[in-house]
């Protein structure tokens, strides 16, 4: 799904390029500025004249065009980035990822367990908070747990991406970008605006990680650049459940858009609808030589 959404997000860049490439990589530099000078010992009437005397045209411009690239490559890094928040990591990296797995699959069970002992035995306002609250990190959360992957945000994602199999049968690998052509383009900007505060996120935790490079010649850029990435990893996680919703939203309301442009029937109940799924998405996928029953346009 994340595929679509970023052959989207990609036209829309260069709507918005100042605010999404420029500015990121400028207050990178700029930060990287304020490092040298409170390093330097001088004050702020001597950097001031020294900047005067020494700053031409030609820097002004070889500033501007470093912070171009560098937000432009940082543009680039925004799909391997999420990859590796993800958890989807080198097959070297395999017993990290699936230790780290192991224990997201011991929460799920262990806290299944406890939902479905609340919501059997639920008394008072705290054990009905807590039933809530379990319900809700449960959804966010892949209901098989050997599905799970290395981190939440991961998680989150790969919980998104099951849902439309789990409630109708439809598997988002096969039937996302046919679902994608036949959406409505208000639900596709929808879309692509949940993924571009995504990438954002994801930009912020790239540029929060590059400021500790700045750490040998001042300490303070640790904490600055540690603290910059958890608040842009929460905030990823936070636009992630945005965009996974919508992505369920999509599968809620134009699926039958869907079977209508496939020419198959639509399923006759709710009961039979994840089983009819099952053959549309094994149909997308490998085609038929079934007599199957293709609605007459």
């Amino acid at each position: 799904m994340l595929e679509s959404l970023s052959k989207g997000l990609a036209d829309r860049v260069a709507e918005r390029w100042t605010r999404v490439v420029i500015l990121p990589a400028a207050l990178f530099w700029l930060g990287g500025g304020l490092v040298w000078f409170l390093g330097s010992g001088q004050t702020v009437e001597a950097a001031v004249q020294t900047v005067t005397k020494q700053v031409t045209t030609w820097m002004v411009a070889g500033f501007l065009v470093v912070v171009l690239l560098s937000g432009l490559l940082a543009r680039r890094l925004v799909d391997p980035a999420l990859a590796m928040l993800t958890g989807r990591w080198h097959r070297s990296l395999d017993p990290l990822a699936r230790l780290a797995a192991g224990r997201w699959s011991r929460r799920i069970t262990e806290r299944e367990a406890r939902w479905q002992d609340l919501a059997a035995h639920a008394r008072g306002w705290a054990e009905e908070r807590e039933l809530a609250a379990l319900d809700l990190w449960l959804r966010g959360m892949p209901s098989d747990p050997a599905r799970c992957l290395p981190t939440r945000l991961g998680n989150l994602l790969a919980a998104a991406e099951r849902w439309p199999a789990d409630k109708y049968g439809l598997e988002a690998s096969q039937c996302w970008s046919r679902l994608w052509l036949v959406m409505p383009e208000e639900a596709r900007k929808e879309l692509i605006g949940a993924r571009e505060r995504l990438d954002g996120q994801i930009t912020a935790w790239m540029w929060g990680v590059a400021f500790l490079v700045w750490t040998p010649w001042a300490w303070w850029a640790a904490p600055v650049g540690v603290a910059a990435a958890g608040v842009a990893y929460a905030g990823a996680l936070r636009y992630a459940g945005a965009l996974g919703d919508l992505q369920e939203s999509a599968f809620d309301l134009y699926r039958g858009a869907l079977y209508t442009h496939l020419r198959w029937p639509l399923p006759e109940d709710a009961a039979t609808e994840r089983e009819t799924g099952r053959v549309v998405s094994a149909y997308l996928w490998r085609g038929s030589q079934d007599p199957l029953p293709l609605r007459v346009e």
